[in-house]
């Protein structure tokens, strides 16, 4: 009896490298579930105050994949390394593959924060960049600084008002 799979085109074969990766994500999350570890992608902090008015575009990049730690939403898609977990991603995920082996990837659109980046747009084509092993991709990047606050609790648009415009330091 023949364990390795007839593959007879290259969609399938990419579709065979997907269940691959969606059984070793399944079993790691299954441990990981066991051990009280979380698989989950970690979600974009940008709900917190301190982030909501210091974010700047520094357009396009070639970023660490190994970086990219999370999604800008909550996403139950992919765990913790953007492996698939859902069935319904099969399609993207191959259509992502075979749009890279054929004429490349448009940017994905990050967001920055400290040395960690959070997808935006791009979800499969960073699952499939890791599956493939490569370091470095594209990306539109916004990037938020931490270490910016205003002075006084003063709000962009107020400060500009009070003629208080350069209220913002860096500690």
């Amino acid at each position: 009896m023949n364990i390795v799979p007839s593959i007879t085109t290259l969609r399938s074969y990419v579709a065979y490298q997907f269940s691959i990766l969606q059984m070793r994500a399944w079993r790691d999350q299954f441990w990981m579930r066991l051990s009280g570890a979380s698989s989950e992608l970690v979600v974009f902090p940008g709900s917190e105050q301190r982030l909501a008015f210091n974010r700047k575009l520094i357009n396009l990049q070639n970023i660490h994949v190994d970086q990219i730690v999370g999604t800008l939403h909550t996403d139950t898609d992919f765990d913790h390394q953007f492996r698939p977990l859902k069935k319904h991603t099969l399609t993207r995920w191959v259509d992502a593959y075979l749009l890279h082996a054929r004429d490349g990837w448009s940017p994905i659109i990050v967001h920055k924060v400290g040395e960690q980046y959070f997808v935006e747009d791009g979800r499969h084509r960073v699952s499939v960049a890791r599956s493939l092993g490569m370091e470095f991709m594209e990306a539109t990047v916004w990037e938020y600084s931490l270490h910016s606050r205003p002075v006084n609790n003063c709000q962009p648009a107020r400060c500009a008002e009070k003629g208080a415009a350069k209220a913002y330091v860096t500690s």
